[in-house]
């Protein structure tokens, strides 16, 4: 992955909750609208509003940072808190999500996986046994065979 800031680091894998954040009432549309626009056009966002907007995600990395002796705006603590232990919250219903059915939860997990098909802006990805259609704007060079995340109704970032 070329560099990237750990801010559009942290949003290109936050912003598919913003969805979430407008259906709960959080942010509203103009906000929503301003966090695709710098989504997609990878800017980086002002800290302290990412830390406003997504509060608990800030509480879990702050958990992470501390245990690997690091800061919160530390790359690899944001990477750590998205690819290895995002999931472990979800599956503890921490915060908002023990308001949520466990098929919602299942969808707000990051999963790694392959590209099995791509049409247009849409990428069929294989996690498993598991099928998920995702939009590819966050990753438009995608490719079939690609491994890539994937996070809500997007994928996310390539691995290597």
């Amino acid at each position: 992955m070329k560099q990237i800031s750990p801010e559009q680091y942290f949003l290109k894998y936050s912003f598919p909750c913003s969805y979430t954040l407008v259906e709960m009432g959080q942010i509203d549309e103009k906000k929503f609208e301003e966090l695709k626009e710098n989504t997609l056009k990878n800017k980086a966002m002002d800290r302290d509003e990412l830390m406003r907007i997504y509060p608990a995600a800030f509480r879990r990395i702050k958990e992470v940072a501390e245990q690997m002796n690091k800061n919160i705006w530390d790359l690899d603590v944001i990477r750590k808190y998205f690819l290895e232990e995002h999931n472990k919250y979800i599956d503890a219903k921490d915060g908002n999500y023990k308001k949520f059915p466990q098929s919602f939860r299942d969808f707000c997990k990051v999963y790694k996986g392959k590209v099995i098909y791509k049409e247009k802006n849409m990428l069929t990805v294989q996690y498993g046994e598991k099928q998920r259609n995702v939009l590819s704007e966050l990753l438009p060079n995608a490719k079939v065979g690609d491994t890539v995340t994937i996070h809500q109704g997007f994928a996310v970032e390539k691995l290597e």
